[in-house]
Parts: structure tokens; sequence; C-alpha cells
């Protein structure tokens, strides 16, 4: 078959699935009914009686053959055991919560190496498994210090080759709870994922990895410097799962008549990748999405892949390729675009505009030094199990409409926030330092963020 009709085919049955689920046993048992009284009622002539016998064939042939001919399209993928980790068995207690590279190893899909870097300085390095695809890449390694001196951890670089300046660029995160042990003396397993900053249309083969050590700060013993252990692994980028898959979505999720489109999809051996954008009709400003998870699987074999770092990037079961996954979301937090200024007469301690009655003047206000703005924001009792802050911009403006910049305050931030709980509730107090200088009033500024929650479900299908 085609690539192209198999994919329509693959479209047309996912749009069945769809609007099955969405059939209530109690509508089909209702619509058996309301059938059977009708023929009740009528008497029906031969070529009717004719018809309806031949329909009811088709239907029951329809039964038959639609999930066969589904099954065709989406055959059910063979339970086969996880397959044997080899050498790399040893990092099981590692990466044990980790389901991304877990069923990736059971899968067969992570590439067991086990290539070493030169001794250093009684230091040593290993690449032991590798798997990499369109979006990231993950390393399990060990580091092998045979000294009795201490080595902080800088990091991975990736380059095109050993000489070259140039790294391939993505964001980076340990993954290992003993990261901070990672330069002690003796043997440490780690492994880490890299998220490139882009689609990479291309992988290099051979990839050029470093290791980068630092002397531990606490160390006075330690003269050497900086260590750069660097391995050259050889990688298959000739196998399929590498291609990953990228998924472009038609419909869209509606919240309180906000549209949010989730786009560049992709999933695949590292992770499943996606991004939000928010409609630009939209009548609201949406800060963020209320427990925004994704489900695989149907009906008792659901379960939710967790979220793992940066913007929307959550695991994926390797082992569980041709099961369905969608994404929900229990509502948004979002402010219409009318209420997004804050006006304060700074001088007279007044709100003149204010989204809601939770945001006040606190009254510590009145012992602050001048330039310091105060305010509390209540949360009541029973909203406490998801607290969420509001955020002003660091840029704001006085009645002539000239801009001015926030302050510092305490520990260097622009504004910090002290907490206090009571019977009723929780009072946020924010501090901002908006400078000594009389500027005329009122000012204005702007959330980047308020915790007005709109609680509404929704959810759409990504695969």
């Amino acid at each position: 078959m085609a690539e192209s009709e198999e994919k329509l085919l693959n479209d047309y049955f996912q749009r069945i699935d769809v609007e099955a689920e969405e059939i209530p046993d109690v509508k089909l048992d209702a619509a058996i009914r309301k059938g059977m009284q009708q023929g009740s009622h009528k008497r029906f002539s031969f070529r009717k009686r004719y018809a309806v016998v031949v329909l009811a064939v088709l239907a029951i042939a329809l039964i038959i053959i639609v999930p066969w001919a589904h099954q065709m399209a989406n055959p059910v993928r063979a339970q086969l055991p996880p397959k044997s980790w080899g050498s790399l068995e040893v990092f099981r207690p590692t990466i044990a919560n980790n389901l991304t590279i877990t069923s990736a190893l059971d899968a067969g899909m992570m590439k067991e190496v086990n290539i070493s870097s030169a001794e250093e300085d009684g230091i040593k390095w290993t690449v032991n498994g590798i798997m990499a695809d369109r979006r990231g890449i993950a390393v399990l390694y060990t580091i092998e210090n045979n000294t009795d001196r201490k080595m902080q951890l800088f990091g991975l670089s990736l380059k095109k080759t050993p000489e070259s300046n140039i790294y391939r660029t993505g964001y980076s995160g340990f993954s290992t709870i003993n990261a901070q042990e990672v330069g002690s003396p003796g043997t440490t397993r780690m492994y880490e994922q890299i998220v490139w900053d882009e689609y990479q249309d291309e992988l290099e083969d051979p990839l050029n990895i470093s290791l980068r050590l630092l002397p531990a700060p606490d160390d006075l013993a330690l003269s050497s410097g900086e260590k750069s252990l660097n391995i050259q692994i050889p990688m298959d980028t000739n196998k399929a799962y590498i291609q990953g898959k990228r998924v472009d979505l038609k419909d869209s999720l509606s919240i309180a008549g906000q549209q949010i489109n989730m786009e560049n999809i992709y999933i695949g051996p590292t992770g499943i990748y996606m991004r939000e954008r928010y409609d630009q009709k939209n009548t609201m400003r949406i800060f963020n999405m209320l427990s925004p998870k994704l489900v695989i699987g149907k009906g008792e074999q659901q379960e939710e892949l967790m979220w793992v770092s940066g913007s929307n990037i959550y695991h994926n079961d390797n082992m569980r390729p041709d099961d369905p996954i969608k994404f929900e979301i229990e509502g948004i937090s979002a402010l219409d675009q009318s209420k997004l200024e804050l006006v304060i007469n700074t001088e007279t301690q007044q709100i003149l505009k204010v989204p809601d009655s939770n945001l006040t003047i606190s009254k510590r206000m009145e012992d602050e030094e001048q330039g310091i703005l105060v305010l509390d924001y209540f949360i009541p009792k029973e909203d406490k199990e998801s607290l969420y802050y509001f955020a002003l911009s660091d840029y704001f403006e006085d009645s002539s409409g000239s801009g001015h910049m926030m302050e510092t305050i305490k520990n260097d931030y622009s504004g910090y926030r002290e907490f206090n709980e009571s019977s009723k509730g929780t009072t946020v107090t924010y501090l901002f330092n908006v400078g000594k200088e009389k500027l005329p009033q009122p000012l204005t500024f702007w959330f980047n963020s308020y915790p007005n929650k709109i609680k509404e479900k929704a959810s759409i299908r990504i695969k």
C-alpha cells in the first residue's frame, strides 16, 4: 500500500476509535429499544422487510470486517518479553525511576558501547550506553576516580570533532541523585539526558563527547586544573527508531472559549516533546495550563507519563509504541485582556485597578522605607492544594507615560514573598522596590502571571 494511502487509512480508523469512545453503552441500548418499538407499530412490506434483513446482514458484516481491517492497518504489537540489558544491567539502580531509559533498554534501543577515555591523573571516563533521536540524547556513563582526591563534575559537551570549538547546543541536566558526589574517589555510575535546542535533521556519526571535571573547591591539595576527557562514539544512525515521529494536530484544546494549540510534537525514544501556543484571537491572556499530563493506553491499561523537564517534555514508554496517547489539562490560569494592569497610587497607598479583591495593599507598607511597595495576596484554604502566585513585570510606568525598572531588594531580587498561614487560608506578602524617586502618580504595572484559575477539563489525542 502506498504511504499516502496507508496514512489515510490510519487517520480514518483513528477517527473511528475516537467516535466509538464517545458513544456510551446507554445510548446504544436506547437506540436498539427505539428500533424494536417502532417495529411493533408498523407492518413492513415484503420489500421493506427484505431491505431490513439485508441491512442487518451488512451491519453484522461491518462489525466483523471493520475491526479486522483496523487490525490490519494497526497490527497489535506482540507482547514480547523485555530484552536483556547485558553489561548495562549494573545501571538499573541508577535509572530505576526513568521510564524513558528503562523502557528503551527493555526494547533494545539503547546502544551498548563501553568505550573509555585514556586515564588522566588517575581518572578515567567510560561511555557505557547511548541513545539518540531528532530531539535529544541519553548517555549512560561511568567515572572512575582512582585517586584519594575529589573532583567536581562540570558536565558533558558534544562536538563534531574533538578539536572543534563548536558545541552542539541543548538543555542539559544531571538526572542522578548523587550528582554532587560524582567526583569522589571510587566508581560512580550516572546518566544524563540532553535536549537539543531544535529538531535535528541529521545526527553526527561518529559523535564526539567530552566530560569536563574541575578541581573540588574545598580540596586545597588538588593542584591540577580542569580535565577534559574525550570519547568518540559510533552512532547507528540507520536505525528506524532514531527517526521518531512528528505529529501535526489539526484540532486544538478549548477552555472557556480560549484556544490552545499543541505544536512541534515529536515522539521518539528519548521522550515526547511538544510546545503550546495560545491563539492570538483569544480574549484572555493565558499564563499557564493547570495540571497538564500525558496519558498512554486505554481503559485499565491507561498510565500517566511523567513530566521530565523543560517546556512540555514527557517520558515515553518505548515498550508501548502502538498505544494511543492523549494530552489532558484541568483548566487554565488566565485573565481578560482588560484586567492585565495593576494601577496603584504608592503615595496614598491606594489600589485603583486590580483583577479581584484577593490582592490588596499590605498594612506592612506603613512601616517600610520609601520606595518599597508591599502587597498581600490571599489564597483561601480550599484553594491551598495548588498554590499559584502572581508576578509583575519589572517594567512599570508613571502617570506621565515614562517608563521605569524596579530596583533590587533583599537578596538581590527585584521582589520577594513571605507566607503567613491562618485558619482561613494563606496570605502571601510581596515586596517590590519602585525606587525612592518621587514619581507622577499613579503607577501602572503589568502582570506576567496571575492565579485566576478557570477549572475546566479538556483533552486532545496526540497519537
